[in-house]
């Protein structure tokens, strides 16, 4: 039954019913409008030969990230709904015809009274849009972004092997459309240089450019909060150590690339990052898990899977130039 067959119906539906087989045609729908809203996470993959990214904006199936989505969605309309109870008539209506550069409008150019911090974030989310990249509009939502050799400013840096020269940034559009830094914080996606006991045979994993959806809260080590890798992430193996991707091979895993932190005040990476996204200083990593964790997505499911998207500097500024 499609999404119209329901509204032809002239009464609201149950996520109980939803999740019954006839309903299939009309909750791929209903995925796909409230993913284009930037509310529910798209599906996302990759492969050896493919940078991850959304592969599909819905699977049918009527689980706890989608009646979560389905709430968000009510709540920002202004309309009831219960988790357990019936999707109303009009929320149906209110979702079939919701536009997403209307209802969740996000600001992408440039505005006069943008200060540094807005353009940078602006210059992020057009590089994510070219890309194909799924943005979180929600404004109880959050976007973490990890930007490779880039300056606080966006600014280009030599990006040397071993220096905390990546940003680690939460971006959050807020209400009205206008894109918010809530984190920017001095990090590596890249190795440092391990110790000899630290070095994987097979080369130290550098993670691959993309967007994924593989972390969640845990422990990192078993001892620090942290977001751990919990799906599957790609990554080149420097087994020349060169400290490029270009040429490595690549390997798609669950390998513990945790996104974690120092326990002091480090110079350098060193062991901190044996492939990890580590943020380098201890102080700033618990604002930066309780910003990501009040997130609507994690607030209504501890067991949430984070997107995260990890670009390079490089790039960004070959695309959207300062």
């Amino acid at each position: 039954m499609s999404l119209q067959a329901i509204l032809n119906l002239g009464r609201g539906v149950t996520t109980a019913e939803l999740a019954q087989s006839k309903y299939h045609p009309a909750v791929v729908t209903l995925q796909s409008i409230l993913c284009d809203l930037g509310i529910l996470d798209p599906i996302i993959g990759g492969s050896e030969a493919r940078d991850f990214g959304p592969i599909a904006k819905a699977d049918g199936s009527i689980g706890q990230n989608t009646r979560n989505a389905i709430f968000e969605f009510c709540r920002l309309a202004g309309l009831s709904y219960d988790q357990e109870g019936a999707l109303s008539l009009a929320a149906i209506h209110t979702l079939a015809a919701a536009d997403p550069n209307t209802f969740l409008h996000v600001e992408f150019e440039y505005a006069s009274d943008d200060d540094l911090s807005t353009r940078f974030a602006k210059r992020i989310l057009r590089y994510m849009r070219k890309k194909g990249y799924w943005i979180a509009r929600s404004p109880n939502a959050c976007n973490i972004v990890y930007v490779e050799g880039a300056n606080a400013n966006g600014t280009l840096n030599p990006d040397t092997i071993n220096l905390w020269n990546d940003r680690r940034m939460v971006i959050r559009i807020a209400p009205g459309g206008r894109p918010e830094v809530l984190i920017n914080h001095e990090a590596t996606t890249e190795p440092g240089i391990p110790s000899p006991h630290n070095i994987n045979p097979s080369g130290t994993a550098r993670i691959g450019f993309g967007q994924y959806k593989s972390w969640r809260q845990g422990l990192h080590k078993e001892r620090q909060l942290a977001l751990v890798q919990s799906g599957p992430v790609k990554v080149y193996r420097d087994k020349n150590r060169d400290n490029m991707r270009t040429g490595d091979k690549v390997y798609v895993g669950v390998f513990g690339i945790n996104q974690h932190s120092t326990n002091n005040l480090p110079m350098y990476v060193g062991d901190y990052s044996i492939g990890c996204l580590v943020g380098r200083y201890y102080l700033e990593h618990l604002p930066f898990l309780m910003t990501v964790k009040n997130d609507f997505r994690f607030l209504l499911n501890t067991n949430y899977d984070f997107v995260t998207t990890v670009i390079s500097g490089a790039d960004l500024q070959k695309e959207e130039p300062i």
